[in-house]
């Protein structure tokens, strides 16, 4: 995005966009095969486990704090977890998120926050945390009390109102393929698209072809991670979106920062996120994108060019000297890439 329109999000950033993070935040889930909620299959047969319903967490308890009854008062909650991607060979899994509420994403702070994990389409407690002064909260998952393989809805209720969130946990084994997206301007029509939603409500248009595109590669055993410099606080809004548009169910990583200007701060944090992922052992086959952060990112964790995909029907000109110097490979429509680019992957 272009600086003039990070500052409309920093000044009107959630006016006109639903987080969804209520009490009971419904989202049918499923696998790229469009198996119904329950336990479906995803990419090299890790399963897919979703839940149709918020967990029954029971009736709201007491919140800490009266400053924390006058936030639930003020506007809606805007909870976000931060989805997990590991291995099962990791000795601990920290499940993350953040309490809030506004548009002005107020802080829900030193209150309780139950965590669920979905299992054969029924949600299992997995244990009670506390949000620290920022409004985060984390919890640690070691030895049994560990995720076993699969992608699975995971879901953050606080104690005392049971409005909520839901997430994802991503757990395969080491070798499993992924590819990586960008979101804004390679999946929606426009790179403003989001900035429009935010400004006056508009829904963001889709790429012809890109959701059919990605259930192919899916299908094909390579599993989507969306990675996108939005801020963390319309982490309930692009994933509603992705599923809106029929892309495959798959983690997403957003920047903690409100704002990421384009540039450097961008590049930095999209391969510092994908970082994690090939550093836990798993493979990042490719990457699609549409700018030269783009290109810088997924270059930095180590993708040559021909494992790099560009769209160039909006930035055509800001990347000629990556596609001239052969750091990626351009297409022009996502049939293109589909019938073309995507069958060079193994």
């Amino acid at each position: 995005m272009t600086r003039l329109n990070h500052l409309f999000l920093i000044l009107l950033a959630g006016c006109s966009i639903s987080t969804g993070s209520s009490g009971d935040p419904s989202q049918p889930g499923g696998g790229p095969d469009g198996n119904p909620p329950g336990e479906g299959t995803s990419s090299l047969g890790v399963p897919d486990i979703a839940c149709v319903n918020s967990p029954d967490a029971g009736p709201p308890g007491e919140l800490r704090h009266t400053a924390s009854a006058l936030i639930t008062a003020l506007g809606s909650p805007r909870h976000r977890g931060l989805d997990l991607v590991t291995t099962p060979s990791a000795s601990r899994q920290l499940l993350r998120g953040a309490l809030s509420y506004t548009m002005a994403d107020k802080a829900l702070e030193d209150e309780d926050v139950q965590l669920f994990a979905c299992d054969a389409g029924a949600w299992r407690d997995l244990g009670t945390t506390r949000s620290d002064g920022e409004g985060r909260f984390s919890l640690a998952l070691e030895g049994d009390a560990r995720l076993a393989v699969g992608m699975r809805d995971l879901y953050a209720s606080v104690v005392g109102d049971r409005t909520g969130a839901r997430f994802l946990a991503y757990v395969a084994p080491a070798g499993t393929r992924l590819f990586a997206s960008d979101v804004d301007g390679t999946l929606t029509g426009a790179e403003n698209d989001f900035v429009k939603t935010v400004l006056v409500g508009s829904e963001s248009s889709v790429q012809p072809g890109a959701a059919a595109a990605f259930t192919q590669l899916a299908a094909r055993g390579y599993q989507p991670i969306y990675v996108t410099a939005r801020g963390q606080q319309y982490t309930d809004a692009t994933r509603t979106w992705l599923a809106a548009q029929g892309f495959p169910r798959g983690p997403m990583m957003l920047a903690a920062s409100f704002v990421t200007l384009p540039g450097g701060d961008t590049v930095e944090f999209k391969a510092t996120a994908l970082g994690t992922i090939t550093g836990a052992g798993l493979v990042l086959a490719a990457g699609i994108g549409n700018r030269a952060t783009d290109v810088a990112a997924y270059g930095e964790v180590g993708l040559t060019g021909d494992r790099i995909f560009v769209s160039t029907s909006e930035f055509a000109h800001e990347l000629e000297a990556d596609l001239a110097a052969g750091r990626a490979t351009g297409f022009a429509t996502y049939g293109e890439l589909a019938t073309e680019a995507l069958d060079l992957l193994p």
